[in-house]
């Protein structure tokens, strides 16, 4: 299972390059015309956003998570996230954890506003009280809304399913994210 999803993530990439690779060439289409393509604004490919979220209590739970995104097509983006999570059981067991993640994930719009979601998650840290840091990968799939608040802002719900249940994963399903993304 993880090689295939180790050439999933390799064949986006490599998707990713041949496209942006490939987008810099235009031919003319007869001797007679001379218009020029329209450039590609690579400024309005990109956008930034992320997730932050936080639960206290007995449980204390802090994560925040940016994200860069890039527009293959209107529909298709792409794109990858860093993960910092911060973990403490104030029930007086002691235990806390600092996790670091990393994630390559890609966005397909259905309609303008509802979209499927992939997404390939490395996480790396103390999961139990024996102070052994490990990495933990985590596969989820699902959809979500992205409401557009103005041209270059939208807000997005997402429910995602984790499907490799590892043990100490610290998600349960359904994981519900909410975000911002902003357009560059």
């Amino acid at each position: 299972m993880t090689r295939i999803i180790k050439l999933i993530i390799r064949l986006q990439l490599y998707a990713f390059i041949a496209l942006v690779s490939l987008s810099q060439f235009s031919f003319a289409q007869g001797l007679e015309t001379y218009d020029v393509e329209p450039r590609v604004n690579w400024k309005e490919k990109f956008y930034v956003g992320g997730n932050v979220g936080a639960q206290f209590g007995t449980f204390t739970f802090i994560n925040l998570a940016p994200l860069v995104g890039f527009k293959v097509t209107e529909r298709l983006s792409i794109g990858t996230q860093v993960q910092y999570q911060y973990f403490k059981d104030n029930s007086g067991a002691g235990f806390e954890s600092h996790v670091y993640g990393y994630s390559g994930f890609g966005r397909y719009f259905f309609t303008d506003h509802l979209f499927g979601h992939t997404e390939y998650q490395i996480l790396n840290g103390n999961f139990d009280y024996s102070g052994t840091r490990v990495n933990i990968p985590n596969l989820f799939i699902g959809g979500g809304y992205m409401y557009p608040v103005s041209d270059k802002v939208s807000l997005g719900i997402m429910a995602l399913y984790e499907v490799l249940r590892r043990t100490y994963s610290p998600y349960r399903n359904p994981t519900i994210n909410v975000g911002v993304n902003v357009g560059l």
